[in-house]
């Protein structure tokens, strides 16, 4: 048998998982998760993990709880390695993790429950509202808002209304306005603080405040709040001290290679953006230059210098020697230079500090620079480790100057396949297209060429790290709306959030 992981995956920032969330979440061969499992958590999940959607929405049930228990115990009897149950939130809080577990129990499967944050925490959290607070709050109730058939459940509203806490209906959003009648018609003041918190803990965040007598008009419609808790109590008014992030309600789409985005989501979700993946290159080991890569490191002492142009060849050339048993002792012989910040820091996470970093981080700048260096001290051999699809700019300038260079491409960038579906749905409703390499740009415009979406691409506000992928944008007619000043993900950012708040 299979052992089942009944896992939390809280309210949907991917920071809140706990350690043992995230290792399961990693390694799990099977992956059994509901509607309400926020995409960044999903982008968690390796490539190659069954996945079964199992999510329970209001009124569009895609399994039953019985059916989702039966997969559970068919799952869990065969032998499939791990096989984790990813439940939003916590799965013995509103989320019939209790059910699941007993089910699994009775036939004998092997199961670990592992908690989640509930949504009713860190929501208000996120809002900056404390639950209880000295004089305001001495508890708080967390409710669910609908019995199983959909209707209001049957509470002892009295009680409730004289509770002096917090009360925090979970899927509350149908029955706003028969909790704020019941509250008040049990003695609850209609100026009593209260307020919708709307996909809490995400980038999509957002809050309603009103008094509980402004939320009792049954006609209106606050679906578009979904998912979203409904909390009553005086610790509200904590919330009007709360200043927004200044990308929040910004969606940008990120187009680095899934390995390398996580820097760059990271970064953007600091600041409150929803940072969309839609990675348009994968990155492997170039195959046919093995051969040439067994020669070039076994006569890397007959090189004065490495040049290294971006992280990625970085991260490939050390790659390559990890492989071959070998480490930066190998290089013992050369001097290093780096194009930029971002390729100088990758060296530093190996122990290496660059001996030659240009002043400005474009091809013809770094041979300028390099060549009047050379002048002083002769340089004789360069190898130059890049992608296959890397200009010859910088190795054509060096050879021009008498300086011999040997190009290495260590790596491909293959393009990755989307439907049209999938290229609008991303694009079409986006606030800026990010863009960290010329690469990047090649295989957006061709994707969209396929489909005959170029159209989307030039609608969007385009934001590029550096000149070179500038000019790549405008060899397509695409002149980008910002250009970070320095090759850094933190000044691309910094970009983003200034023309988002003038």
């Amino acid at each position: 048998m299979s052992t089942v992981y009944l896992v939390g995956a809280g309210p949907g920032d991917p920071k809140l998982l706990t350690r043992r969330a995230h290792e399961l979440i990693t390694t799990a061969e099977v992956i059994v998760y509901d509607a309400l499992v926020s995409p960044s958590i999903l982008a968690l999940i390796p490539e190659g993990t069954k996945l079964y959607h199992v999510g329970k929405r209001y009124g569009a049930h895609s399994l039953k709880q019985a059916e989702i228990n039966d997969l559970l115990i068919e799952l869990g009897t065969a032998d499939l390695g791990r096989v984790v149950r990813l439940k939003g939130g916590d799965p013995f809080v509103f989320a019939h993790g209790g059910e699941e577990m007993t089910a699994l129990r009775e036939a004998g499967i092997p199961y670990e429950i592992v908690p989640g944050i509930t949504a009713g925490l860190a929501a208000p959290a996120y809002f900056d509202i404390p639950l209880t607070h000295r004089g305001l709050s001495r508890s708080f109730t967390c409710l669910t808002a609908h019995t199983e058939d959909g209707e209001l459940p049957d509470f002892d509203w009295t009680s409730l209304a004289r509770l002096s806490g917090t009360l925090v209906f979970y899927m509350g959003v149908r029955q706003v306005a028969q909790i704020s009648q019941a509250l008040i018609a049990a003695g609850m003041s209609t100026s009593t603080p209260a307020a919708l918190l709307s996909r809490g803990t995400t980038p999509q965040q957002s809050l309603l405040v009103r008094t509980l007598g402004a939320f009792t008009d049954t006609s209106e419609d606050f679906s578009a709040y979904a998912p979203a808790l409904f909390m009553i109590g005086e610790v509200l008014q904590f919330a009007e001290g709360r200043t927004s992030l200044p990308l929040s309600g910004k969606k940008v789409i990120v187009t680095r290679a899934r390995h390398q985005a996580s820097v760059l989501q990271e970064a953007l979700e600091e600041k409150g953006a929803e940072a969309y993946l839609l990675p348009t290159i994968q990155l492997t080991p170039n195959e046919e230059v093995k051969t040439e890569l067994e020669t070039t490191l076994e006569s890397l002492p007959s090189y004065d210098w490495i040049l290294f142009t971006s992280p990625n060849a970085v991260e490939f050339f050390f790659s390559a020697l990890r492989q071959r048993g070998k480490d930066r002792r190998l290089l013992a012989p050369c001097q290093i230079g780096a194009l930029g910040p971002m390729t100088a820091q990758s060296l530093s996470a190996y122990g290496i500090t660059a001996d030659f970093v240009p002043r400005e981080y474009y091809a013809k700048v770094f041979a300028e620079e390099f060549i009047q260096r050379a002048k002083l001290t002769p340089v004789h051999r360069i190898l130059l480790p890049n992608s296959a699809l890397a200009s010859d700019d910088l190795s054509e300038l060096l050879s021009e100057a008498g300086i011999a260079c040997h190009r290495l491409p260590l790596y491909q960038n293959t393009p990755i396949s989307y439907t049209a579906s999938e290229l609008k749905e991303a694009l079409d409703s986006a606030d800026y297209l990010t863009a960290c390499s010329s690469s990047a740009i090649h295989h957006l415009v061709s994707l969209l060429r396929v489909h005959q979406l170029e159209h989307l691409l030039k609608a969007l506000p385009l934001a590029v790290l550096g000149e070179q992928t500038a000019e790549a944008a405008r060899s397509y007619g695409i002149e980008p709306k910002l250009i970070a000043t320095q090759p850094r993900i933190t000044c691309l950012v910094e970009t983003l959030v200034k023309d988002a708040t003038n």
